[in-house]
């Protein structure tokens, strides 16, 4: 026993292990206040409007990966590389990363504004056109945030990273706080997600600072970004939007109260893909800059033995969601529960993608295979939506994710085996 002690001791304290805890806690922290800025919301309003709300908010993120474009991924794999004193070059990247993004931001926001009726009607369960006008501002936030964090985290300045993500979703609890006590509404819960924003841009000044704004990146840093994340940002987008088409599909085909119901399962089931991003994000800037086979192979096999134990922790959650989810939320999401339950076992063979998925994008540099896969998986989650949810209601997309997360596990692990074998 105390041989098996000693083996797994360095393993536990290694760097790699502290930055995942950092990492880890970042992301349950921020999974954490986001679960109760949706608690305080799907409290204060109806099924209905918890429905629609969801379906904004839900939208916003979906466009957010879109936004991106693959950058953060590239971002990663250029700046993880630089070495030490080359400080400028790595502000170059960033302000280059930042620059693509801010166009991509203004060419959908148009097409969002243009067609507002149309977005309204059927994707966000409502004819009210101002949910659009909530959905632009607050991907402003969003955005923000989530480009600080791949560069923090490139930089491999996780504690910073987790900073910045916390500060976010610390600064919706506390406006959604505010709002409560003038009573919440739709309109204030939609208000409060937005004023988020604001933190992040100070937070930003402080961790990150704005040096990285006066660089002039020339045109083949643009160039590095843009190749490298061409087929990183086919699958982004495509993952944006298989990965969130369930609440958009349901709140047009099932409608507002169904993704009501759903909506707090996925709120529930989202701990589980931010342990798979967290464990990702640690793990591929190592991968990136290994450029050893063998020690690639023996980092890959210690990941997979640390996931086993994370699944593990789901089985017993599913085993106790029942109490879990009616002392939370309240009998009215009873429904709920069985969800939950489904959804969340649809999610362990999407954990393990983690490492194969990271090996494949640092290690081997081939990050078309993940982009061509992402094309025959949203043309999956999209045709299996629209023949189950009409059939199935709320246990359709879980279904769906089942089904689509195991072919990608062994597809991916597949192409690892080979690879290293």
């Amino acid at each position: 026993m105390r041989k098996k002690i000693q083996l797994l001791k360095p393993l536990l304290l290694s760097a790699t292990a502290r930055d995942t805890y950092i990492l880890f806690f970042s992301n349950v922290a921020t999974a954490f206040l986001g679960f109760v800025f949706t608690w305080f919301v799907a409290r204060a309003l109806s099924v209905s409007d918890f429905g629609v709300f969801s379906a904004v908010n839900n939208l916003a993120l979906m466009i957010v990966p879109i936004l991106d474009l693959g950058v953060s991924s590239a971002l990663i794999n250029f700046i993880a590389s630089i070495k030490r004193g080359e400080d400028k070059k790595a502000k170059e990247y960033a302000k280059a990363g930042l620059v693509i993004r801010f166009l991509f931001f203004l060419v959908v926001s148009f097409f969002l504004v243009a067609f507002g009726r149309l977005v309204s009607n059927r994707l966000l369960a409502s004819g009210d056109i101002s949910l659009v006008y909530w959905v632009v501002v607050i991907l402003i936030g969003l955005s923000l945030s989530s480009f600080v964090s791949s560069v923090l985290q490139a930089h491999k300045r996780f504690f910073s990273s987790m900073i910045s993500d916390v500060s976010y979703s610390l600064g919706r609890v506390v406006f959604v706080l505010l709002f409560a006590l003038l009573g919440l509404s739709l309109s204030k819960s939609l208000l409060a997600f937005a004023l988020a924003g604001l933190v992040t841009v100070i937070v930003t000044y402080f961790v990150l600072g704005f040096d990285f704004l006066k660089t002039k990146p020339k045109k083949d840093i643009y160039f590095d970004l843009i190749k490298f994340s061409g087929w990183l940002g086919v699958n982004r987008i495509l993952s944006s939007i298989s990965g969130r088409a369930d609440i958009q599909m349901l709140a047009a085909l099932a409608g507002a109260t169904v993704t009501g119901y759903y909506s707090v399962a996925s709120r529930l089931a989202f701990f589980i893909a931010v342990l798979t991003s967290s464990f990702a994000a640690v793990i591929s800037p190592r991968l990136a800059s290994m450029g050893d086979k063998e020690k690639e192979k023996r980092f890959i096999l210690k990941s997979v033995l640390a996931l086993l134990g994370i699944s593990l922790g789901i089985i017993f959650w599913v085993i106790i969601a029942k109490p879990f989810v009616l002392f939370l939320f309240g009998t009215k999401y009873l429904e709920s529960v069985k969800v939950f339950q489904a959804l969340a076992l649809s999610m362990i063979p999407f954990l393990f993608t983690a490492p194969s998925v990271s090996a494949i994008i640092y290690a081997m540099k081939k990050p078309k295979i993940i982009g061509v896969f992402s094309v025959f998986q949203t043309a999956a989650i999209l045709v299996l939506n629209y023949l189950l949810i009409p059939k199935f209601g709320a246990f359709g997309p879980t279904i769906t994710f089942g089904i689509t997360n195991t072919i990608l596990l062994v597809y991916t692990w597949g192409i690892v085996w080979k690879y290293y074998r």
